[in-house]
């Protein structure tokens, strides 16, 4: 993301877009839900039923996946567990609770976007929300956004893959799976520290 502000606004276009998302009537959206784990701090049930949905196709090729052949070096280490498993939308929640209104409001606005069955139309998508495609649909929904030539897709697209696997990748649960040891006893208590906590 290349700033907490204006992560989304590459064009005019673009900040119509995200404002004309918030203006469809949550009706139309019919986003399949998820229960989340813990109670939300900063997306509704639908926004995280929808980032749940994202971070589960961007990381559908994570090192849980990986061919027998193609293992390697990793076969002694503990298989990496799957995005539902750490539950990538329960911490994008935590990490982004503190986020400035505005910011906020600008991926609250592209994720409805994301998940607007008639704008998927509009696009040359199914007539359905991106919660409720398969998951061949998915992927290529995501494809489409990833090389659209509109910059508010290929911005949003990058934004919703980075937040997703800084997520993953960030959780305690991959480290083994990765070969990574955790940070530092003494940076976690300095840390700590500096928050305030035990």
């Amino acid at each position: 993301m290349e700033t907490r502000r204006r992560f989304l606004k590459k064009t005019l276009g673009g900040a119509a877009l995200l404002a004309a998302a918030g203006a469809v009537p949550l009706a139309l959206r019919k986003t399949q839900l998820r229960a989340a784990r813990q109670p939300l701090r900063f997306f509704t049930p639908a926004e995280y039923s929808v980032f749940a949905a994202v971070a589960e196709r961007v990381l559908a090729r994570g090192p849980w996946q990986v061919p027998p052949e193609l293992a390697g070096a990793s076969r002694s280490r503990p298989p990496a567990p799957a995005p539902s498993e750490v539950d990538v939308a329960g911490k994008a929640d935590a990490f982004l609770a503190p986020l400035d209104a505005a910011s906020a409001k600008e991926l609250k606005q592209l994720l409805a976007l994301f998940d607007n069955a008639l704008f998927s139309v509009l696009t040359g998508g199914p007539p359905r929300p991106f919660t409720r495609m398969s998951p061949v649909q998915q992927d290529v929904h995501l494809e489409r956004w990833a090389t659209s030539r509109m910059a508010v897709r290929r911005t949003g697209f990058q934004a919703l893959k980075r937040l997703s696997a800084a997520v993953y990748y960030g959780a305690p649960e991959t480290y083994a799976s990765v070969g990574y040891p955790g940070p530092p006893d003494e940076l976690v208590r300095t840390v700590n520290a500096a928050r305030g906590r035990p």
